[in-house]
């Protein structure tokens, strides 16, 4: 039997997982944190949930740095106490914890990122939607400047939908 040099796709490689790692880490280098301290140590990546998107994260961005701010990912108890990250990604399966979570005060600089219906709506600034068999994101500019971030003119660009 000839396998011909055909790639075939490894059946535990979670795409969908990739390609929100590839979109959360791209988005991290194209926003601004106008709050001091969010510029100083580790960028902190943190993940509610989800395991596959924290292991593509520590996986392929850990080592890496946003600016001179080394990568840090944490995965992230399901509750609404987190840590006081730069970037939190909250599942859908966790949607319903995001109230509680804009609620902290380690939370009032953090972009928010989300991949549910109706999350801008709810204070998520960036949200992951499915479109034509891809996957791509909506920001809400709103959000953002709630949080004190600044979004680059590429990441608004490049998003399906911008909420303002």
């Amino acid at each position: 039997m000839l396998l011909g040099g055909a790639t075939q796709r490894e059946p535990d490689k979670d795409t969908t997982a990739i390609i929100q790692a590839s979109y959360i880490y791209n988005i991290a280098k194209l926003v601004e944190w106008r709050e001091p301290s969010m510029r100083q140590g580790p960028f902190v990546i943190g993940v509610l949930g989800s395991g596959n998107l924290y292991q593509e994260l520590v996986n392929k961005y850990a080592t890496r740095s946003i600016g001179k701010q080394p990568i840090e990912v944490r995965k992230l108890p399901e509750s609404p106490e987190v840590d006081r990250c730069h970037i939190l990604f909250i599942p859908a399966g966790d949607k319903d914890l995001l109230p509680r979570i804009l609620e902290q005060a380690n939370t009032r600089s953090s972009l928010i990122i989300t991949d549910f219906p109706g999350a801008l709506d709810n204070g998520a600034v960036v949200n992951f939607v499915k479109a034509k068999n891809t996957l791509k994101y909506e920001i809400s500019l709103v959000n953002a400047n709630k949080h004190r971030i600044d979004v680059g003119l590429t990441l608004k660009q490049l998003a399906d939908r911008v909420v303002e």
